[in-house]
Order: structure tokens, then sequence, then C-alpha cells
């Protein structure tokens, strides 16, 4: 019959699995799709496998009774994972946070490898195979003067796990950087020498309960699994706004040139699929920016390419978008098959709109003209290779030739 204490036990080793089956996929996805630098991701996905070896032994243990066979298995099991879950804990917080031990690291290895090859061996120096009461809701085995040693050695590599922590915090502290989360690592970690030293990695057992280690491990287990989710929440919000300063023009919130040829090349897909039968593109700038910026400052120019872009946007349809090109040019995509209908009518109330409105900039107060330049595609014309080159080249054209007709006006043309 399974001892209801060692439930607890069950259920943790259960997560454990699942959080080591889960960050292995995400180490897998992340390097092998993404690109990503997660190696840290399969150190933990190690130490919860281990984790999880770690608790089902000690439930074992505490369901094993008489069984001297199953007692032997798993005590000895508990005591190699106790060891390894706080070293790959250990290389863990050192690859996370980018803290310098390679060396020590390398002999933690060693020294549990030799603890791990006493475990195994029964000895009456370190764990023999003999009934030892260390409760009276379980039994251990009988253990020597090395298990001492062990229970120091665990102990240290406990205290060193909080001192690179504490190191770690008071970097990011000084460096005004987020340290939350590595406080409460580190709480995570007291917690977990605490129960060590209270309960059976020293041997003795001073609260007479089943094995409290375990509540310590799985606290610094699922503390780490935090820290990586909220690594994985850093990574998407670097990653959207590197997108958005992809997508977006940094000044006037504009689409990006590159973004807006993105948009081009789909529309023109569209109108080649027939889902579409015509579009229509407008190439604008502002008539004499140069002078603006040199009567009235720089700042009072930036100003203006933001205010006439959220007029052009005013006039937009939801699948219609403004990008600037560069500098004072910009470019309309009316996508929308109403929209590219009329785009001549809504180019001219933009046009109308930017010249009827007077712009104030601190102690500056002026009004300016846009040209503007249009190209109409329609669904019969024969596309070239490079039609969305080609497209906006007659789109500059018109533009100039809108110019040539005095500035503040319009030229539309047909793309043929």
């Amino acid at each position: 019959m399974v001892h209801t204490l060692s439930l607890p036990l069950f259920v943790t080793s259960s997560i454990c699995l699942l959080m080591s089956f889960f960050f292995a996929l995400l180490y897998y996805r992340l390097t092998f799709h993404h690109q990503e630098s997660v190696k840290y991701y399969s150190l933990f996905a190690l130490s919860a496998l281990i984790s999880a070896i770690f608790f089902g032994a000690f439930a074992v243990l505490v369901n094993s009774g008489e069984n001297l066979f199953a007692l032997s298995i798993s005590n000895r099991l508990t005591i190699i994972g106790a060891m390894f879950t706080l070293v790959t804990s250990l290389h863990f917080y050192l690859a996370f946070y980018k803290y310098k031990a390679p060396y020590l690291l390398k002999w933690c290895y060693v020294v549990c490898g030799i603890f791990s090859l006493l475990t195994a061996i029964p000895s009456p120096y370190f764990l023999d195979n003999a009934f030892y009461a260390t409760s009276r809701y379980y039994t251990g085995l009988k253990y020597g003067l090395l298990f001492e040693v062990w229970g120091i050695w665990i102990l240290m590599l406990g205290s060193y796990c909080i001192y690179i922590l504490f190191r770690v915090y008071a970097r990011q502290r000084s460096q005004l950087e987020n340290s939350r989360p590595i406080l409460l690592l580190l709480l995570a970690n007291t917690l977990w020498l605490i129960t060590g030293i209270s309960d059976t990695l020293t041997g003795v057992e001073i609260i007479d309960l089943p094995p409290i280690t375990w509540l310590g491990s799985f606290v610094v287990t699922s503390t780490i699994a935090w820290v990586l989710v909220l690594h994985i929440d850093g990574l998407y919000k670097e990653r959207r706004t590197l997108n958005n300063q992809l997508m977006y023009d940094h000044l006037t919130q504009a689409f990006s040139r590159s973004f807006m040829e993105v948009k081009l090349n789909e529309a023109i897909v569209q109108i080649k699929d027939s889902t579409k039968n015509r579009l229509a593109v407008c190439i604008f700038d502002v008539d004499n920016f140069k002078n603006i910026n040199d009567n009235y400052g720089h700042y009072s120019g930036d100003v203006l390419l933001k205010n006439i872009t959220q007029i052009v946007k005013k006039h937009l349809c939801p699948s219609d978008c403004v990008g600037r090109l560069g500098g004072d040019e910009f470019v309309i995509l009316f996508s929308d098959n109403h929209s590219s209908h009329n785009a001549d009518d809504i180019v001219e109330r933009i046009c109308q709109e930017i010249a009827s409105t007077t712009f104030k900039v601190k102690d500056h107060v002026f009004s300016t003209t846009c040209s503007f330049g249009i190209v109409n595609v329609l669904a019969e014309i024969k596309l070239t290779d490079d039609p969305a080159h080609d497209i906006l080249s007659i789109a500059d054209e018109a533009l100039y030739a809108a110019k040539f007709k005095g500035k503040n006006a319009l030229k539309s043309i047909n793309y043929q």
C-alpha cells in the first residue's frame, strides 16, 4: 500500500518530469529553428529530470518498509539525485547569469562522480545494506563516516549556489537591472539549504517528519522554471521591439520602406491571383522641406512630418497604409477595392487638408504643401519580373510631373 505521505513526492516527481520534457523541447525549438543561444535551457531540462528521479526515489524510499532491496536502490538514487540536482543547478546559475567559474565547476562534477561511485558500492564506511530507523515514518540505510563527509559536501554545494546568486544579485543591483528573479532564487536556495540541514542530507534527523528536503529542492526547481518563463517573455518582448523597429519608421510611426515593399508585393500577388482587380500607389513629399528645416530648425521639420503622417492616416481605410521612404518622401498604398478606385479623390482631400493646416511648433507658426504622384495598377495590366520597382518608379515620375506643374498638386497615371 502506498504511504499517504509519499503522494506529494510522486506528484512533484511527475511535475519535474513534465518540466524536463517541456524545456528540452523548448531548447530544441529555440536552438535549431530560431537560432537562439539558450544552452542553459538544456541544463535546466537535465536538472529537472534528475530532480524527477530524486523525488521518485524518495517516494519509493518512504514506501520501502522492510524491503531491503527497494530501500537500497531508492536510498542510493536519492543520494546521487540530491548531488546532481545541486551541481546542475549551480551549472545553470553560472551559465544563465554568465558568472565565470569554469574550473571549479569541473571539479564539482568530479567530486560528485566520486561520491556516486561510493554510493553505488555497499560499504560500512559510506552506506551499508542494513536498516537504520531514521524516523517513525521511514527507514534509511546504515551510514558511516564518509556519509557525513558527503553531507558536508552537499552543504558546501548549496552554500556555493547561494554565494553565486548573492554575487549576481549584487552585480544586478549595481547595474540597476531587474534583480527580483535572482532574489527569488536566493530565497529558494536558502530554503533548500535549511531543509537539507534539518533532514537526512547530514544523516541526522532533527525534525521527525517524512523527508522535507524534497520541498526545498522542488521550490528551487520551480523557481528556475519561473525565471526561464520570464526569460522567454523577455525574448518575446525583444523580438516584438525588433519587429516594430523593422516595421515602423521611428519618427513618424508610418511603415518603414522595407515593410512597405513587402505590403506592395503582397498586393501585387493578389492582383496576379485575381483576388483584387486593382490597386493604387501614391508617392508624395513636402514642398520646399529644406527651407522649413533651415528657417525653423530640424525639430520643426520632424514635428511637421509626424503631423502630415497623422493627416494622411485619417483619410485611409484600415487595409490601406502609409510608409516613409526616407527624408520627407512617403508612399501610400491603396489596396482596398473602394479606396483604389477613388485614390485620386482621397489624395486630393489629403492635399487640400495639408495646404489649409497651420502648423505650430514651439514659437514657430508656418504652413506647407505637398506634391503627389499616383499610379493606378489594373488587373489586366501585364506585370514584369519586378513590378514593385516599376510601380514605384512610375509613381516617382508622376511626383516629379506634379512638381513641374507648380507643386501643391497631384499627377495620376496608369501603369502600362
